[in-house]
């Protein structure tokens, strides 16, 4: 369930894929949820789309949207102005990249009961939709319309989405007790277009490490970190700022680590380790879990380790 990321890429594809490569029975119903597409909107074409491409994988993609467009069930507590409190803060009522009413979309508003009611009865649900509460407010612009203008910090992005996230998860949890949450890890920024921005590395870190003790203080909640390595071509020029095949590939392998971690899967990758294998690019010379774990390869469906590109854009 997110904005962009699930509408312009293939990781929700991948993991359905990998899942199954992995010998799980993977049963994904359409969930009724306004917006919901089974298939990604538009993305890169990547060298092992075949083993996705006739699958079909529910995911919400709003594109543009944060994580307020998740929580609420109306705008009934919105004032004249358009804005609603959130964690003692006014956040715009609208939908849409920089609460543009305009960049909407068909769908304004995903009510959280219809979310909660959509998935229930699931063994895991992925959140991946507040990634833009921290991007509205690093831009002027978006923070005028989002915010009201208002400098709330970073730390008041990180109360925004924990309320938001904590609504989503209570209302899912009331549903399904037991249905397992993961929340994905915002990804780095990113440089010269396709390179993983290194200044600003230690804010996202810090980002993702605020959310994650708010998130994970709910019952049945996890945060997945993602890592992306560094000096390679890892983000998409077909749609900008997102990752592109091999940024899809390494969120795959952390969601299926996470899951392994927290006993949500009993069978999980040999996966080498981030520091020695995440970059590695000498694909034929790698050994199964160096090659599982690297960006830049992949295991190819004869079983040998190969070249991953970025994916046909």
């Amino acid at each position: 369930l997110g904005s962009a990321p699930p509408a312009w890429q293939t990781w929700p594809d991948q993991l359905h894929a990998e899942l199954l490569k992995l010998g799980y029975d993977v049963d994904l119903p359409s969930t009724a949820i306004p917006g919901e597409l089974t298939r990604p909107a538009k993305c890169p074409v990547c060298a092992d789309a075949g083993a996705y491409a006739s699958l079909s994988t529910p995911r919400l993609g709003m594109v543009g949207w944060s994580s307020w467009g998740f929580s609420f069930d109306s705008t009934a507590d919105c004032g004249a102005d358009g804005y609603r409190e959130i964690a003692g803060l006014q956040v715009s009522c609208t939908n849409g990249w920089a609460c543009n009413p305009e960049w909407t979309g068909s769908v304004p508003l995903v009510p959280v009961s219809t979310l909660a009611e959509g998935v229930r009865g699931s063994d895991v649900v992925i959140l991946a939709n507040w990634i833009n509460d921290y991007k509205a407010w690093q831009s002027p612009d978006a923070r005028r319309e989002c915010y009201g203008g208002v400098d709330i910090g970073a730390a008041g992005t990180v109360s925004v989405t924990a309320a938001d996230l904590q609504r989503q998860i209570r209302a899912i949890h009331a549903e399904s007790p037991d249905t397992v949450i993961l929340v994905l890890a915002r990804y780095p920024d990113l440089k010269q277009v396709i390179y993983v921005n290194e200044r600003t590395l230690p804010e996202v870190i810090a980002l993702n490490n605020a959310v994650k003790a708010k998130v994970e203080m709910e019952k049945n909640t996890y945060f997945v970190n993602i890592t992306f390595p560094l000096g390679e071509a890892i983000f998409q020029t077909l749609s900008l700022v997102h990752p592109n095949c091999r940024g899809d590939r390494v969120m795959v392998t952390d969601i299926v680590e996470a899951m392994y971690d927290h006993k949500i899967l009993s069978r999980g990758l040999a996966l080498g380790s981030i520091d020695n294998c995440l970059a590695r690019s000498d694909c034929e010379s790698l050994n199964l879990p160096c090659c599982q774990r690297s960006a830049m390869c992949f295991v190819d469906s004869a079983g040998a380790c190969a070249r991953y590109g970025r994916g046909k854009q």
